[in-house]
């Protein structure tokens, strides 16, 4: 644990607030239907779901802010940019500005790589072939989230209405000027609220989570805009080669020597 907050601290920026938290649904692994979503909520969450999950690729910039609560019980926001880049299946790159820095994730499908411009400094690990699975394995190996990573899953209605006890259609909202399907999904520990655009084109536009198992009800927020689906993205865009006088982070002789000072 220790060598994952410490690599969170070099490199991720705090992001672990980017999907839905873990603890939020440990009632993964049963398919038992536990609630009811209304019709028209289901069939924008489908539409949003069949539209993304089937597009080839694309990039989208967001803008997350994910609330921290002190020891004083004070909420403190943090902020940060990002540009994700989506090839299906296995390739995913997340560019990100946050307070710690400007920080690079690639998958391509093979290696994970993670580079922190200002430190100069970076780590790698084997990738799994999908981006599902690469969702999960960053979390577990770096404590690192895509934003919003359940919706650049292949699947994201599956994702989004595990554990569901309810689920509501809220109505036609405006978003940055175009109109947008309000749903809204409360879990055991967790409410989702999700705008997807109304038309063809059914993105995501904005996603929010509410921590509800915390006195403080902290959230997470994304904005995602400027999507460009089936953009044309070089191979190239996923790979990573180290920059001059880079240093490499070993995960492996880290973890020994942290275990032994136990």
């Amino acid at each position: 644990m220790r060598m994952q907050l410490a690599l969170l601290a070099l490199f991720a920026g705090g992001v672990a607030g980017a999907t839905e938290p873990q603890g939020a649904s440990e009632q993964k692994g049963s398919t038992e239907q536990e609630g009811v979503i209304d019709p028209k909520a289901d069939a924008a969450l489908k539409k949003m779901s069949a539209y993304v999950g089937g597009l080839g690729s694309f990039t989208v910039d967001t803008k997350t802010v994910d609330e921290k609560v002190t020891t004083e019980g004070h909420k403190i926001q943090e902020v940060q940019d990002s540009k994700v880049t989506v090839q299906r299946p296995g390739q995913l790159k997340v560019e990100r500005i946050s307070p710690r820095g400007h920080t690079v994730f690639k998958d391509d499908g093979k290696q994970f790589s993670i580079y922190n411009k200002e430190k100069n400094a970076y780590v790698t690990a084997p990738a799994p072939s999908t981006i599902d699975a690469a969702v999960d394995a960053a979390r577990e190996k770096f404590q690192v989230d895509a934003p919003a990573g359940d919706l650049l899953v292949a699947n994201p209605y599956d994702a989004l209405i595990e554990g569901t006890i309810k689920g509501h259609y809220v109505g036609l909202e405006p978003i940055d000027g175009t109109m947008a399907h309000h749903i809204a999904i409360a879990k055991k520990d967790v409410d989702l609220q999700l705008w997807i655009k109304d038309g063809p084109d059914a993105v995501p536009l904005r996603y929010v989570i509410t921590t509800r198992d915390d006195k403080t009800q902290p959230q997470f927020t994304a904005e995602l805009t400027n999507w460009q689906p089936n953009a044309t993205v070089s191979k190239t865009s996923f790979a990573f080669t180290p920059p001059a006088g880079a240093k490499k982070i070993d995960l492996s002789e880290r973890s020994k020597s942290e275990g032994g000072n136990k």
